[in-house]
């Protein structure tokens, strides 16, 4: 049975690996820590099975991070659980009536499992684009 603790995972790199991304430095690493508004981590035990962490601006701007279940727990609803359950983790930390932006950049073909969640693609007739630039110093 898959358990939930609101904590970043213990190697996020490994994460990041198991996904076929690029690891983040110690220096990236430590700063991904200090930027993390809130986390979660699905355990199967003792196994960290898959994390997302969100950072931003704790009041209006929120942007998942690092949305990564692990291959061979993909598919038993893992992801849905720990991205909703961080929608409600950061709604707690905001006021009745505040309007708060959710967003993220999907991997490659990941579209559908994000509107399943209710995100909608961007452009569409009221958005423009999603936007990324990577500087390699």
């Amino acid at each position: 049975m898959i358990e939930y603790s609101y904590t970043l995972a213990s190697d996020l790199n490994a994460f990041r690996r198991s996904a076929g991304w690029y690891e983040f430095s110690s220096r990236q690493l430590e700063c991904a820590k200090k930027g993390t508004l809130f986390a979660i981590t699905a355990l199967d035990g003792e196994l960290e099975a898959g994390c997302a962490r969100i950072v931003g601006d704790g009041g209006y701007q929120f942007f998942f991070c690092d949305v990564i279940v692990k291959p061979e727990y993909q598919g038993q609803g893992i992801g849905s659980e720990m991205v909703n359950r961080l929608i409600e983790k950061a709604l707690s930390a905001c006021e009745k009536g505040d309007t708060v932006m959710f967003n993220l950049m999907s991997a490659k073909n990941k579209e559908p499992f994000y509107e399943k969640l209710g995100f909608m693609r961007r452009p569409n007739d009221e958005r423009g684009s999603g936007m990324t630039k990577f500087v390699v110093k």
